[in-house]
């Protein structure tokens, strides 16, 4: 089978010919033609080079057009800082939205015109030209909650959500359109599916009813154009206590990239018997002790023992890192998952 063959049978609860790898390898990329992080974070063309080569090194099922996320708000106007060996980050001590007002005074960009989400764009068009016809090419969009806290800083939006909620609100309605024409212009460049990132559905940052009434109803909009267009639904969610019961009410992903069980189970045992055959797992490898702390040999029996944790969901199980594999990680790392996939994961 091909990458994308394997990974869309996954996605389909149906046994490909073993489990798909992807261990999330996306800035850590930019150390294989040996450029610095924030050139490689502001070039598509750097970007997609690197991403090429890293595939043909590790050999993973799936690219993933994570770059940081401050993408976004970037091109809004946010201030972001750009370190040379790291992710970027949003300058939240110079936020975009200084004062409850700045809520209102948000107005909509174009996605296909401007500097950053443009870039995601053209990384899913040279992508897909290049491998994708045998290798799953995933587009990447922060949820509009996420996105605001960009531009506002976490806890300030957190307060506002309490003591302003018709402010936040009137942003979120700014930024969820701008989000749907992104995630379409990703599909259109090629993109087989579009992962959204719903870091706040998780019990570790807010409530599921604060949730559900901030952004719930908005990634839904999103969620729903991303199917309408033709491609597959992924949520991305690295946050403890993850909400499956409330993502799933509103948004029906086909899978989960995520780093921890359901807020509703107690281990990943619990999981994979409650959620594996409802959703697919994309996880779980911790990613600073599998690319940093751990040898290619713990590195495998690690992902062995995912592996056989959900050997029994029809396989609906794709081996990840639960969130972005480490900027400076060790590529060698990336490789031992590969290779545990294709000694422990074969179905067939």
């Amino acid at each position: 089978m091909t990458s994308l063959e394997r990974i869309a049978a996954a996605l389909q609860y149906q046994k490909p010919d073993r489990v798909p790898v992807a261990p999330l390898v996306c800035g850590a990329s930019h150390r294989v033609l040996g450029t610095t992080y924030d050139k490689w974070s502001m070039d598509a063309d750097l970007a997609t080079r690197s991403l090429l080569a890293a595939h043909e090194i590790i050999g993973f099922d799936s690219f993933l057009t994570l770059v940081d996320l401050s993408v976004e708000a970037y091109d809004f106007g946010q201030d972001v800082i750009f370190p040379k060996t790291s992710t970027a980050y949003s300058n939240t001590n110079n936020p975009l939205i200084k004062t409850v007002e700045d809520y209102y005074k948000l107005k909509p960009v174009n996605p296909r015109e401007t500097k950053r989400m443009g870039m995601i764009i053209d990384m899913c068009a040279g992508l897909s030209k290049a491998r994708g016809k045998d290798t799953a090419v995933i587009g990447f969009v922060y949820g509009p909650l996420g996105v605001l806290s960009q531009l506002r800083g976490h806890e300030r939006m957190f307060m506002d959500c309490i003591r302003h909620p018709e402010a936040v609100l009137q942003a979120v309605e700014v930024l969820t359109e701008v989000l749907i024409d992104y995630a379409k212009a990703q599909i259109e460049a090629g993109a087989h599916a579009v992962c959204i990132d719903t870091l706040y559905a998780s019990g570790s940052i807010m409530s599921k009813k604060m949730w559900e009434k901030f952004e719930g109803p908005f990634a839904k909009r999103i969620a729903d154009v991303i199917r309408d267009s033709g491609a597959v639904l992924l949520l991305h969610n690295c946050g403890n206590k993850i909400y499956f019961d409330v993502q799933e009410k509103w948004l029906h992903p086909v899978a989960i990239s995520h780093a921890y069980p359901a807020d509703d189970c107690v281990d990943w045992d619990e999981h994979a018997r409650k959620w594996g055959k409802k959703i697919v797992t994309i996880g779980y490898s911790v990613p600073s002790d599998t690319a940093i702390m751990m040898s290619p040999e713990e590195i495998m029996e690690d992902c062995r023992k995912q592996i056989e944790t959900f050997k029994d969901c029809n396989g609906g199980f794709i081996l990840a890192t639960g969130c972005e594999f480490p900027p400076n990680g060790n590529l060698l790392s990336a490789i031992a998952m590969v290779k545990a996939a294709k000694k422990y994961g074969k179905y067939r």
